[in-house]
């Protein structure tokens, strides 16, 4: 075993389907002992002098209900692995998934590069740049 626990981060674009694969790849050759797939969510707000202003709640059951069903999705191509879960948080996308991966003892991150951002981000996504600059364990970047 390589890696005692592998973290995927998964937002349904093309890159995380690749990173997912890759991921699972990993797995099923006896590489990564445990797999997590996480996808990370984040509800809207505004803050102005006075409040915190969230989303409607209905806007927020939706964007809850829209994560649930992507994440079921990518837990269709883990199912057949003994040591995948799925988990779904809100928040930061980058933060959320770094504190995941501290507080779960990730040995690897593989997430997806995404072209976001002033001149692409040098091909790498802000969420896929800002965990490559603050992890503390080594990532995987899936073009």
């Amino acid at each position: 075993m390589l890696f005692s626990h592998v973290v995927t981060a998964f937002d349904g674009s093309v890159q995380a389907w690749r990173a997912l694969e890759y991921a699972i790849k990993l797995a099923e050759n006896g590489l990564a002992e445990r797999l997590s797939v996480v996808h990370v969510y984040n509800v809207p707000y505004m803050v102005v002098p006075e409040a915190t202003i969230y989303a409607p709640a209905e806007l927020q059951k939706e964007m809850y209900d829209r994560a649930e069903a992507l994440l079921a999705e990518a837990g269709k191509r883990t199912a057949h692995l003994l040591h995948a879960k799925l988990e779904l948080m809100q928040g930061s996308p980058a933060d959320s998934l770094l504190q995941y991966a501290d507080k779960h003892g990730a040995a690897l991150i593989v997430i997806g590069s995404r072209g976001l951002g002033g001149l692409r981000e040098f091909m790498m996504g802000s969420v896929s740049h800002n965990v490559v600059q603050h992890a503390s364990v080594p990532v995987l970047v899936i073009k």
